[in-house]
């Protein structure tokens, strides 16, 4: 007689079942911030390497032609209603030295980047390039050595229906001509002002005398080590300039509050306690922040003055956007700062701590301040 044997299977209760599914959750939740710091980390390399590229690209620039490239921030109207010469940025110019000569050719130089200067500074007009702009098929080509991939943008046609493509990357252009400096100014003391960084400012409409044109290594007083070249700007989000909601909807490193006037003198404090007080919304402008590479209109963002806090609030200056007397502030998606290139092509990790002195002394290309880096970096 052959007997039986019945084997039993001891099956998972459904509290050790739950127990097991708590551990994995827990495991997950510890490894998933290490994953993502770890991409993060990977992004900010990437973004760090991008802006070497830069610095190479401004010194082969100096090397050829005696001076660091400018930016032209504004163009004269022609007879037919048309932009003359202007209007481009200074990426423009170094195209041929970060391997994109082709794409330099392709560009109209003696044709400003908008469709219409009569109005092109108006909300309205927006200094659009649309897509029958002679160089159009430039300005909607991606550079992707001039995105951070730690950012993210939609392509939209905010800035014309070329579809500009957009950049992370902005010039320094120093401080506001409307500063006087980092210490209050003395009573009876008055300033002209200026623009005091690297990237140089030119304009084809409005001449001032402040307006530095190009910029020699001799004039970087400060020392090139000292003094911020390129600093990261985020892109904007925005969909359209004229919906409130949407620019209600982005962040405030994104939007721009203030509105003040040109020619009212202060010191740089001054100028960052009147632009954090007076909350005169007016974010509709900063819908134009990063969007154009090629445009070198001030509310694109190519160009930027080292005034406000990093990662803080833009502000507009009603009449600057002929002259760049924008303040676009320097911001990132890189967690506690951003990254800058300096004048010798270094690049470095500024903290949004920093203090202020530091910051703005390290805008100013002949200020004589002194640094103290370690406070910086």
């Amino acid at each position: 007689m052959r007997s039986s044997c019945k084997v039993r299977v001891r099956a998972f209760t459904l509290i050790e079942l739950l127990v097991v599914i708590s551990i994995i959750a827990v495991l997950i939740a510890l490894l998933l911030p290490a994953v993502q710091s770890a991409r993060e980390a990977a992004r900010r390399i990437q973004c760090t390497n991008n802006m070497k590229q830069l610095g190479l690209a401004l010194h082969n620039y100096e090397s050829t032609h005696g001076s660091f490239p400018y930016g032209a921030t504004s163009a004269a109207a022609g007879p037919d209603g048309g932009c003359l010469n202007g209007l481009h940025s200074w990426f423009a110019r170094v195209l041929p030295m970060m391997e994109q000569a082709p794409l330099a050719n392709s560009i109209n130089f003696a044709v400003g980047m908008a469709d219409n200067c009569g109005d092109a500074f108006a909300l309205s007009h927006q200094a659009v390039i649309s897509g029958t702009h002679p160089s159009a098929t430039a300005a909607r080509t991606v550079i992707n050595a001039l995105l951070c991939p730690s950012d993210r943008y939609a392509d939209n046609d905010v800035m014309g229906s070329s579809r500009p493509a957009p950049s992370n990357y902005s010039g320094n252009a120093g401080w506001t001509p409307q500063a006087t400096g980092i210490a209050p100014m003395a009573a009876g003391h008055t300033s002209e002002g200026r623009h005091n960084g690297f990237i140089g400012l030119d304009t084809s409409a409005v001449k001032a005398t402040w307006h530095t044109g190009p910029v020699r290594i001799s004039e970087v007083t400060d020392g090139l080590s000292q003094t911020v070249a390129v600093a990261e700007r985020r892109i904007s989000g925005m969909s359209s300039a004229l919906d409130p909601a949407s620019a209600f909807r982005e962040p405030e490193p994104m939007r721009s509050f203030c509105a003040g006037t040109t020619g009212t003198m202060r010191d740089l404090g001054g100028w960052q306690r009147y632009c954090q007080v007076i909350d005169v919304p007016d974010p509709a402008w900063s819908a134009f922040h990063g969007r154009s590479w090629i445009s070198g209109w001030g509310h694109a963002g190519t160009t930027y003055l080292q005034v406000l806090k990093i990662n803080g609030r833009n502000c507009h200056i009603y009449g600057g956007e002929q002259d760049a007397n924008i303040l676009v502030t320097p911001s990132s998606q890189h967690p506690g700062g951003i990254n800058v290139l300096l004048g010798d092509g270094a690049v470095r990790f500024v903290k949004t701590t920093v203090a202020q002195p530091v910051w703005w002394s390290l805008g100013s290309r002949n200020g004589g301040e002194i640094v103290d880096a370690s406070a910086a970096f």
